[in-house]
């Protein structure tokens, strides 16, 4: 205490307060760049690069975290929901009402997803370039996660949907912006594997938001805004630190014209050991190409010639990844581990195992890509995924035809079936009398083994073998190659339409698969299997190898002629305009 009369004031010293947190992110920020130094085993790495694609992968990290965020407090949210619509409405909200709102909040980001992708373009192509985009979109992120953890104190359900609109809008340009980033700070022998570190981020965004959605961390009813709002944590990460880093040496040489610029940037993020006057060359050669092809607009680029091979294959490609069947397997993952005898309570714990599958075997994919090369990874999980379609379409079709509807604590009995009441009733017998008798009661009755388990454990391997081989291949490769096919004038709207692609395909995915799976059951699964051996069929035949290639190198690749200028010297009219739309 002080003395009476002591007038002077207390000096606070909030260093020691502000130790932990620092020492934290600071800790945050050397792991996650150890992190990728270790998964890129390549002597050339620097530790500043490997710094780089961490910071700019968080933007990928949110778009993962988007995806599967609502799974886990599903019923937490609804029941706010409810609680909310009658603090507003006065009334209660009816089954088919909360049906409708809860399918807005949970697709919604897709539309906001879509209008994000089509900023792409217009934000790397103006002064902001590559890196003050990815600085500048995380105001969206930020805005979105403060309202939707603000709803529960405003008791407002609807700024929850705004949120995640908001929120869309952000991950509709990160997965543009951030692959694009990432394939020009990479020297062309890293570039396949430092491209699948977006998709890894994503994959550990997803794993991240299973984990804190369990009941014992955030997914309860008194935590579930901080589960919404955890987005500012990596957004103001994202932005604090990428300020600091270098912009993309190709956007500083051929969008901004700054040799010097990229020069430098080049040496920091590459090391002294890199030949810089070769890699200025060589990107000096793609820029003296561009001259007569001036910046592609959106419409530029559908309409030109030779960029529509590369496109095609970049589209098609990415709606095989949508329309794999990923999300009917992580549908299905929870039922199948049930099955299998898998306890209810532990049901959450076997989905986030699955999720941790497919993060470790996405490190995999970066370990290999620069060494399998990109269409090998493509090919060959793809028909393995197709296999593993017609396996799963037999396993779990027997699944639901052998078992009974009781699912009762004694086991699943083939025979039984449920009364009015819902109570099990078990197969009947003959007895001497010749009168059809029940042979067992619930209290009589021994526990049930069940001779079709087998079938639940198949199915369980074929599920994880399907997420190992969708994982390697095509998780990650869709968003490489469109960074590798593309030259950088077309490169902003050949991600404006890819990102654009990735969303209206998951939103129809959302849309139709309950509806199928609801009509045909486990048979849907052959849909996806057709779409697997159709991709296989396609990227045997129309897709070239871009490993260890230049991206002019490429381009020669698909054997087009530049159409940029017509025979007699005026230039096409579809490159004229220097705007996005």
């Amino acid at each position: 205490m002080k003395p009476p009369g002591d007038n002077t004031k207390t000096e606070v010293d909030f260093s020691e307060a502000t130790k932990g947190p620092q020492l934290s992110i600071t800790a945050c920020l050397v792991v996650g760049s150890l992190l990728i130094k270790i998964i890129l085993p390549f002597q050339k790495l620097t530790f500043l690069l490997a710094f780089t694609v961490f910071i700019a992968d968080l933007g990928s990290f949110q778009f993962g975290y988007t995806i599967s965020v609502l799974n886990a407090p599903e019923q937490e949210l609804q029941k706010f929901y409810n609680e909310s619509y009658f603090h507003l409405f006065g009334e209660e909200l009816g089954s088919d009402q909360s049906t409708l709102l809860w399918s807005c909040t949970v697709s919604i980001y897709c539309l906001g997803g879509l209008f994000g992708s089509l900023l792409v373009g217009p934000l790397t192509g103006s002064f902001l370039g590559r890196k003050w985009t990815m600085v500048c979109i995380n105001l969206l992120s930020v805005s979105g996660a403060l309202l939707m953890w603000g709803s529960h104190m405003q008791t407002s359900f609807q700024m929850i949907i705004v949120g995640r609109t908001i929120m869309g809008v952000h991950n509709g340009c990160a997965i543009g912006v951030v692959p694009m980033y990432l394939s020009e700070v990479s020297p062309p022998n890293l570039r396949g594997a430092i491209g699948v570190t977006h998709q890894l981020f994503i994959t550990i965004g997803i794993l991240v938001s299973q984990i804190f959605g369990l009941q014992q961390i955030l997914g309860n009813e008194d935590l579930w805004p901080y589960l919404l709002g955890f987005y500012v944590i990596p957004a103001v990460l994202q932005s604090v630190v990428m300020m600091f880093l270098p912009e993309s040496p190709r956007c500083l040489l051929i969008d901004k014209d700054n040799e010097e610029a990229s020069r430098k940037a080049l040496k920091i993020l590459q090391g002294s050991h890199v030949n810089i006057d070769v890699a200025i060359q060589e990107m000096r050669h793609e820029h003296e190409n561009e001259m007569s092809e001036p910046r592609m607009s959106l419409l530029a680029l559908l309409k030109s010639r030779s960029v529509r091979p590369q496109l095609m294959v970049c589209v098609l490609v990415m709606l095989g990844q949508q329309f794999s069947g990923v999300n009917a397997i992580f549908f299905y993952s929870t039922s199948i581990f049930l099955q299998a005898g898998v306890p209810a309570e532990y049901s959450d714990y076997a989905t986030i195992g699955v999720g941790g599958i497919n993060v470790l075997m996405t490190v995999v994919s970066v370990m290999v890509i620069d060494k399998a090369g990109r269409k090998a990874l493509l090919l060959w999980p793809v028909a393995f995924m197709a296999f593993s379609f017609a396996i799963l379409t037999v396993t779990l079709g027997l699944t639901e035809n052998l078992y009974c509807e009781c699912g009762c604590a004694q086991g699943r009995w083939p025979t039984g079936v449920l009364d009015s009441a819902g109570s099990c009733i078990f197969p009947t017998v003959e007895t001497v009398t010749g009168i059809p008798t029940p042979s067992l009661t619930m209290s009589t009755a021994a526990p049930y083994e069940n001779p079709y388990q087998w079938i639940a454990y198949l199915s369980i391997v074929f599920i994880i073998l399907f997420i190992i081989a969708f994982a390697i291949g095509l998780g990650p490769i869709p968003f490489i190659i469109t960074g590798e096919m593309f030259r950088q004038g077309a490169r902003p709207a050949a991600y404006m339409i890819i990102g654009s692609t990735n969303l209206v395909a998951n939103g129809i995915v959302g849309l139709v698969f309950p509806i199928l799976q609801a009509r045909i059951g486990a048979f849907t699964f052959l849909i996806f299997m057709a779409v697997c051996v159709l991709l296989c069929i396609f990227v045997a035949v129309k897709v070239p190898e871009t490993k260890n290639k230049t991206f002019e190198d490429i381009q020669k690749l698909f054997g087009v002629q530049d159409d940029a200028e017509m025979p007699n010297g005026i230039q096409n009219a579809a490159f004229a305009s220097t705007t996005y739309l």
